[in-house]
């Protein structure tokens, strides 16, 4: 076998780990009947990340990005951290939220649109 081939063959399977290993989304937002479901896929290893919500008929889709976090209360554990974001949804609207770490895999957050109208969301790794 080639040598140089090696660090190319533990890289991709590093990779197909790292992708089978998910997270699930779950959101409401008040003027849309039933729950969001989706993905997550955090950030890198300054914290943060992404997740996508859509209603069960596809329709309505938001993309939350969150920046890394500007509080962290517990040095050395991602509890507790907190910080901004936006979700953007196809249907036009925008809504500022605020997130807050409850574990090094989960996190949580709200926030409301321009017309009140409340998102509330959660982000889980599956085991």
């Amino acid at each position: 076998m080639n040598k140089r081939g090696i660090p190319l063959m533990v890289v991709f399977a590093s990779l197909l780990a790292a992708c089978a290993i998910g997270y699930q989304a779950r959101g409401n937002l008040s003027d849309v009947p039933g729950e969001l479901r989706g993905k997550g896929f955090p950030g890198n290893s300054s914290g943060g990340g992404r997740f996508i919500l859509a209603d069960s008929d596809g329709r309505l889709q938001c993309d939350g990005q969150l920046s890394p976090p500007d509080i962290s209360p517990n040095p050395g554990s991602c509890e507790g951290e907190a910080g901004k974001g936006i979700v953007r949804c196809n249907d036009g609207r925008e809504v500022a939220v605020r997130w807050m770490a409850i574990t090094c895999r989960s996190f949580e957050g709200g926030g409301e649109d321009k017309f009140g109208n409340r998102l509330i969301f959660r982000v889980d790794r599956k085991n």
